[in-house]
């Protein structure tokens, strides 16, 4: 589902405030992610996090699925390439979509312009893999691992997949 929003409302500067001491923030593979409102806060119907991505490069999120989550994104800057199934999608600023659960998802941050996106899970509980996954990334690098082991641990807990090949 995919619906174009042209607010006044202007909710990139709300966003934007790294004084707030309220947000957790991670720094992942040069994406930053930052939890604005965690499930905790919302007896776990919902969680909000807000993805960053670089003007320098396209970042991609890599194919996977959520086994637990609707996911609803919201463009707040940059241009986006998605596939959604078998759909690509393309989006700017101002695009909402929405991810049904157990369904396969992708995005790629297009272009030389920084990218940013907020997403509503529904419900709460997948804002904590991204903690997770940095934490344990950083044990997992010290000790040699491979990142394969860690994604397969952390699929299983957050009932997430992802897709390879």
């Amino acid at each position: 589902m995919v619906m174009n929003v042209n607010n006044s409302n202007d909710l990139s500067q709300a966003s934007t405030d790294n004084d707030d001491k309220s947000f957790q923030q991670y720094n992942l593979d040069g994406l930053d992610f930052k939890i604005v409102l965690s499930g905790d806060k919302t007896e776990g119907r919902y969680s909000l996090l807000e993805m960053v991505f670089s003007a320098e490069k396209e970042n991609e999120i890599p194919l996977h699925l959520h086994s637990r989550e609707t996911l609803i994104i919201y463009i707040l800057e940059g241009n986006f390439s998605f596939r959604y199934g078998d759909e690509k999608i393309d989006g700017i600023q101002g695009t909402v979509l929405k991810f049904e659960k157990d369904i396969p998802h992708s995005y790629k941050k297009t272009g030389k312009s920084l990218g940013r996106l907020l997403i509503l899970f529904i419900p709460a509980g997948f804002e904590n893999f991204f903690l997770d996954l940095g934490l344990d990334r950083n044990k997992m690098k010290q000790s040699g691992d491979e990142d394969q082991v860690l994604l397969h641990v952390l699929e299983k807990k957050y009932g997430g997949k992802f897709v390879f090949g």
